[in-house]
């Protein structure tokens, strides 16, 4: 349905063209959940948003690749044409939903407004504004909203973070969008909303068949909603595959940094967590090797001069590491106890 193909963003700041996205590929099959995982500042609001084209095109330049929605390149669309994808075939879930909606408007407006931009009666008419309002109490009971008909006069500061974040799902939804994008839906809430978000989010996608993408560094979350998993590090998918591939056969050090850092049942509270030494590389100068080379364990001098392809490792999982190279003088490693050991385990 959509397939994202070698597309390169950079902005232009005070400080220097930043290459926010580098060449990523990520394909969305209809009906399917992608979860795009990693650090903050990697590159994965960027890519999501740019399927919307959200940035500010002033600053902003796609410097190469295709988002392709049924075969046609949104990137070659007007604005006025882009409006038309916006709600109707695609909507997005931003991270914050107290600044994403407006202040001065009551939520029930805000789903009208976009019920009134994009929905058609039976006839191919436009809604009125009554059907509307019917439509947006509708969504509201959808994202089990208590008592929906009187919230509809309610200003966002009216709500609580996890019922902002259900207005935001019902607007998002308004318009049975094809794609739903979810930009860490679940950042600032409480262990239980987050769940319950989640779990609404699972119930949205099984009964109306929308496809997701959720951008998330919440390892849980990702588990109990994706089919496919894409890790990216400073501005590439280093490596993506299934949910089985990413959490139980992974090739990356930085994807298996990611999963040791989780707390995991049964840990001894004693027991410290794992962590990535340094910081993300500076995307004003990103390095010409491989992005993680600084912080990996595993680091040789091919990994600094020159950037790893990827790796076929199956039909759907793919990694992009100089230790899965055939003349690697390293031993491959099968799991994360290796890790841990420097390698000494093949």
């Amino acid at each position: 349905m959509l397939e994202i193909k070698d597309l390169k963003v950079s902005f232009h700041t005070y400080s220097g063209e930043v290459q926010a996205v580098r060449g990523v590929n990520l394909r969305l099959e209809d009906g399917g959940v992608l979860a795009v995982v990693g650090e903050s500042g990697c590159g994965k609001s960027v890519t999501a948003q740019s399927v919307l084209q959200l940035h500010d095109p002033t600053i902003t330049q796609y410097k190469g690749g295709e988002i392709l929605l049924d075969g046609q390149n949104l990137l070659g669309l007007s604005d006025k044409q882009m409006q038309k994808v916006r709600g109707k075939d695609v909507s997005m879930i931003f991270q914050d939903p107290m600044t994403s909606l407006n202040p001065t408007m009551t939520v029930g407006n805000q789903i009208m407004e976009v019920l009134l931009q994009h929905e058609k009666s039976a006839e191919g008419k436009k809604i009125t504004r009554a059907q509307a309002r019917e439509r947006a109490i509708e969504l509201l009971k959808m994202v089990r909203l208590p008592n929906a008909e009187r919230r509809m006069n309610a200003y966002p500061h009216e709500f609580s973070g996890g019922q902002r974040q259900r207005v935001m799902i019902a607007m998002a939804m308004a318009c049975s969008p094809r794609i739903l994008i979810a930009d860490e839906p679940t950042t600032a809430l409480d262990v239980t909303v987050q769940a319950q978000i989640i779990e609404l989010m699972k119930e949205m996608q099984k009964e109306h068949g929308t496809s997701i993408i959720i951008i998330s560094h919440d390892m849980g979350a990702v588990a109990s909603i994706a089919k496919t998993v894409a890790v990216m590090y400073g501005g590439l998918v280093v490596e993506s595959g299934t949910v089985e591939d990413i959490f139980y056969r992974q090739e990356h050090p930085y994807t298996r940094g990611l999963l040791d850092s989780v707390p995991k049942a049964g840990q001894r509270r004693d027991q410290k967590l794992e962590s990535i030494e340094g910081t993300p590389p500076d995307l004003v100068k990103p390095p010409v090797g491989c992005p993680f080379a600084d912080r990996c364990k595993h680091c040789m001098q091919i990994c600094k001069d020159y950037l790893p392809e990827e790796t076929q490792l199956s039909g759907s999982h793919s990694c992009r590491c100089w230790l899965l190279d055939p003349e690697c003088p390293q031993p491959r490693i099968s799991s994360r106890k290796a890790l841990k050991n420097g390698g000494k385990e093949s």
